[in-house]
């Protein structure tokens, strides 16, 4: 059940990571009221976090089973595969920038691969840069490039030095020099001819400490270590209490900021202040509240005595592990790279266009279905692959009239 609720919080994530992404676009009423409301954590939060937990799970056990070397390549084989997922979108929206260029269509969300298409698309492709939306998975990439390391670290006992430097480098991104250091070479390269923008909005260096938090506690459970009977306990209890006061208190941040309670002036500095990019103060300390709380909620809640507090973390569980949510979590890279594609092309279409708001509701709904289509046709593609392996050999018994 575990693992099915990892799913389906992972399934969540992408579903509304697409519902957020495309309302930018269609400001659709039913787009507008969700978690995103809530407080700084949004889907891309969640979605690192539970990625760093189930990569730990795999190639761990996979380390267990055929040691270092066989689990360094098994995760030198998924990064192969998130990079050629990555790597055909980058060069399909290049060709489609083209084509559409060249028939007075400029869509802007693909206008840098106009106006430099080889600088831009080679620096997208060595994953220092990258249009719209395409951050998390060059991100993704980066960090599992230094999960090798990170797992034999923990396995060897060195967990406590590996937390120090994941500080130490978020610490660094909150000091601006990874932002700085882009300067210069986005200069060179304006003064070589290619002026475009180097980063993938997610700073790499900020970002790291919940991808490796969600790997270490991954590595814990796989290794059947994660305890987390301390939560039954009344410290746990009460922390959990000053938790939720703090989510709250993140909420109505949020609301002050966008419902303009503050003066415009007050709001405004906040808003310049906090970086989502750097995984500002602000939205590492509430990821980390938030998580603790749902934590509570569906190990402790359930058998806290407070009926309430149960109900909450069974219909948490419950919602959870609902197969709509588990089947998109189940096939993550390509219900993003799909939610990639689909948010690039709305935002073509609707360039400098507006329809009713009856329609920005359908189409917000219908953009959806596609997420679907998609995990469907890869799950019909792992079972025709799984299908000969599981197909009888020609003149073999039955399994049941065997020994």
């Amino acid at each position: 059940m575990r693992l099915t609720l990892l799913d389906g919080f992972r399934g969540f994530f992408l579903l509304f990571m697409m519902i957020a992404h495309m309302n930018g676009e269609f400001h659709a009423v039913l787009g507008q009221y969700n978690h995103h409301m809530l407080g700084f954590v949004e889907d891309a939060q969640g979605f690192v976090f539970i990625s760093g937990f189930v990569v730990a799970l795999v190639y761990t056990k996979l380390m267990d089973r055929k040691g270092v070397a066989g689990m360094r390549t098994g995760v030198l084989k998924r990064i192969r595969t998130i990079y050629t997922y990555q790597a055909l979108m980058i060069a399909g929206f290049a060709i489609a920038a083209l084509a559409l260029a060249s028939q007075g269509f400029e869509p802007d969300v693909l206008r840098q691969y106009v106006e430099e298409p080889a600088a831009f698309t080679l620096a997208s492709l060595l994953l220092v840069t990258g249009s719209m939306h395409m951050g998390i998975l060059a991100l993704y990439i980066w960090l599992m490039l230094l999960t090798p390391l990170a797992l034999l670290a923990f396995d060897r006992g060195y967990a406590k030095w590996w937390a120090l430097a994941s500080a130490a480098a978020w610490l660094l991104a909150q000091s601006g020099l990874p932002d700085a250091a882009q300067l210069p070479v986005e200069a060179a390269l304006a003064d070589a001819g290619a002026g475009i923008n180097i980063g993938i909005y997610f700073n790499v260096f900020g970002w790291q400490v919940i991808y490796f938090l969600g790997l270490w506690l991954g590595f814990l459970f796989a290794r059947d270590r994660l305890d987390t009977s301390w939560m039954h306990g009344r410290a746990a209890r009460i922390g959990f209490w000053a938790a939720l006061a703090g989510v709250a208190a993140f909420a109505l941040f949020d609301r002050a900021l966008n419902l303009g309670w503050l003066e415009q002036d007050t709001r405004r500095w906040i808003w310049d202040t906090l970086d989502r990019g750097n995984m500002d103060p602000v939205y590492l300390a509430n990821f980390a509240l938030d998580l603790f709380v749902i934590s509570w909620l569906v190990i402790a809640g359930p058998a806290s005595g407070n009926r309430v507090l149960a109900a909450i973390g069974n219909g948490i569980a419950w919602v959870f592990t609902r197969r709509p949510l588990v089947f998109l979590g189940q096939h993550s890279l390509q219900v993003f790279a799909a939610h990639v594609v689909i948010v690039c092309v709305a935002m073509w279409l609707m360039q400098d266009r507006d329809i009713p708001a009856l329609w920005d509701n359908v189409a917000l709904l219908a953009s959806i279905v596609p997420l679907y289509a998609v995990a469907w046709l890869h799950a019909r593609k792992v079972a025709g692959r799984k299908a000969p392996q599981r197909a009888p050999v020609a003149g073999a018994a039955p399994v049941a009239a065997r020994g």
